[in-house]
């Protein structure tokens, strides 16, 4: 084998080697089956890397949108346009519990989190929940605002605000993927902080790893395991073809030695 070839392999086993490496955690959450349900989960869990879904219900943002490369594991492999909205962990019926209980606080035992989109249809889904809840909540707020109004008649004004309970918005989207370490990037942390502090919320309210959605139907980790196994193959083969090698050039030295 040549010294060109020589370089080759040993590149190729390096390569090989180091996206085997980093595409181990991943997979690794697949293999072990670590899966977090985000309607059951409080601040805490979104501080372990582990495989997200459960159902996405009161959406806000998107609070930023940014221009960014899409990498594999460090590699540019394009650029993507990523959204990113603040999520709560509730569902539907534990948000209509806490409305149809009269309290002053219907978002006080609710976790937090941010979700990064970068999928066309899931950014349309995410933006008309957004903007349903939104709608929604402008009701509900100008709800509240009867009871401060000298005229206000609780026997008159009792159908508008059971027409109100009743438009509680009951959509919700199936999500899933993986909690990555939230961007670094200055301008999204920038309009996160921002968009914080408009809703009178700070960092510790908030989750520390974010939610990188897939795609709908998509099966969190499959790409990940797909990238080990043949990074994995790879490294074996590249090994296997240079221990031959090795020993093929032993060979053919001591065989020259004894001529």
């Amino acid at each position: 084998m040549n010294k060109n070839k020589w370089i080759v392999l040993i590149l190729v086993l390096v390569i090989s080697g180091f996206f085997s490496f980093v595409a181990f955690a991943d997979a690794k959450l697949v293999f072990e089956d670590k899966r977090l349900n985000i309607n059951e989960a409080e601040r805490d869990d979104f501080s372990n890397r582990a495989i997200a879904e459960g159902e996405a219900y009161i959406i806000t943002g998107p609070f930023a949108e940014l221009e960014e490369t899409n990498t594999v594991y460090g590699i540019p492999t394009g650029s993507k346009s990523t959204y990113y909205y603040l999520v709560s962990n509730t569902d539907y019926e534990s948000f209509a519990k806490a409305v149809e209980s009269d309290t002053d606080n219907i978002f006080g035992e609710m976790t937090w989190y941010v979700a990064s989109v970068s999928d066309k249809d899931m950014v349309k889904k995410f933006d008309k929940s957004a903007e349903r809840f939104e709608r929604w909540m402008q009701n509900y707020t100008n709800l509240w605002s009867l009871f401060e109004q000298s005229g206000y008649d609780p026997e008159l004004d009792a159908q508008k605000i059971e027409d109100i309970l009743d438009q509680i918005p009951t959509e919700s989207i199936k999500v899933s993927g993986l909690l990555r370490t939230q961007s670094s990037n200055s301008k999204y942390e920038k309009y996160r902080d921002q968009f914080l502090e408009s809703g009178d919320l700070g960092l510790s309210d908030v989750g520390e790893l974010m939610l990188d959605v897939d795609k709908e139907g998509a099966k969190s980790g499959n790409i990940e395991m797909i990238i080990f196994f043949a990074a994995a193959a790879v490294f074996v083969i590249a090994l296997i073809i240079l221990i031959i090698s090795i020993v093929k050039t032993i060979k053919k030295k001591k065989s020259q030695e004894l001529y």
